[in-house]
């Protein structure tokens, strides 16, 4: 989980840093860094969706194995 979280934070910087350049490229009208830092940033959110999809996933495995576990527990008991 350490590495999703590293990643996110990545992502995050990486995302507020595009949205910044794109609105100062935006004032300068410097249009091709625009377009660019869009298609990157799309990009980025994509992958953010998609990392939030697998810590889920892998969140309700987890209380999912601990459920069995402590109702296997309780059987055995």
């Amino acid at each position: 989980m350490t590495k999703f979280f590293i990643l996110n934070v990545v992502l995050n910087f990486a995302i507020a840093f595009l949205v910044y350049s794109g609105i100062m490229s935006f004032q300068s009208g410097n249009h091709l860094f625009l377009f660019v830092s869009i298609a990157v940033l799309v990009v980025l959110v994509y992958l953010k969706v998609v990392l939030l999809k697998i810590v889920k996933k892998n969140a309700a495995k987890k209380a999912e194995d601990a459920l069995a576990e402590k109702s296997k527990k309780k059987g055995a008991k």
